[in-house]
């Protein structure tokens, strides 16, 4: 999302590494469009032989906000946690898709993406913290954008936008089983109990007996493994009821 203005001090910011010295690097701060020094005593924590061992132009790293004097930004790299960077470059790269949605959004009103950003784009970050947030309520709850003063026309695209690009995700999870019978019809007791799981919409694949997976899909994973638990813990339960032996084992991230 881009920003106006200057960045805060502290504040974390995605950088674009655009030129390197001997003892320092220019990058550009991706979001506000200007341009910050890294000294070479903020690269790393140890001492450093060669700048380039740690940083190469074009890029990209999230730096700390040192100080900002006048035009003059400095910058960080040592000061910022893995962690801290995971987070900032996760949320960067959902901005960069919210921005997408805006510049789509836009075309179907003749506009730039500067001419987006403009009309409605800095507001939308102004009022909702994120151009990926506002998207999320353009999908969920438009009316929330027009009674934030959002314009019409372009509430109704946002919403439209928004909606297309969205894309349930489907999660597989799977249980693996092992049933025996001993039962003189135990293949069709095995076959019974299966059709159980095949009721409840699950597929059964035939491995190699005595070798047996459930699967089942929905966009609710933790829903999911319930739900296979209980049926595959049926299905054990009556196969030891007809003289025979069962195990399974649910499938985890």
């Amino acid at each position: 999302m881009r920003k106006k203005g200057y960045p805060g001090r502290d504040e974390l910011v995605v950088c674009r590494i655009t030129k390197i010295h001997p003892n320092s690097a220019f990058a550009e701060l991706v979001e506000y469009g200007k341009t910050g020094m890294i000294h070479v005593s903020e690269v790393a924590s140890r001492w450093v032989r060669d700048i380039r061992e740690f940083l190469r132009e074009k890029q990209y790293v999230v730096c700390r906000v040192m100080r900002v004097e006048g035009d003059h930004i400095f910058l960080s790299v040592k000061r910022v946690h893995r962690e801290q960077a995971n987070s900032k470059l996760n949320d960067f790269k959902r901005e960069r898709k919210a921005e997408k949605l805006l510049e789509l959004a836009g075309k179907e009103l003749g506009k730039t993406l500067d001419e987006s950003y403009n009309d409605i784009g800095y507001m939308l970050g102004d009022y909702f913290g994120s151009l990926s947030k506002a998207f999320e309520i353009a999908r969920k709850n438009p009316d929330l954008l027009r009674s934030k003063g959002v314009p019409g026309n372009w509430a109704d695209l946002l919403e439209k936008v928004a909606k297309k690009s969205f894309v349930k995700k489907t999660f597989e999870v799977k249980a693996d089983m092992e049933l025996m019978s001993y039962a003189p019809d135990g293949i069709d007791v095995i076959k019974k109990v299966l059709k159980t799981a095949e009721d409840a919409s699950l597929e059964v694949r035939y491995i190699s007996a005595p070798r047996y997976v459930l699967v089942a899909r929905g966009s609710d994973r933790k829903a999911l493994e319930a739900r296979l638990e209980k049926i595959a813990g049926k299905i054990a339960k009556e196969i030891k009821q007809n003289n025979g032996e069962a195990s399974f084992e649910i499938e985890k991230l």
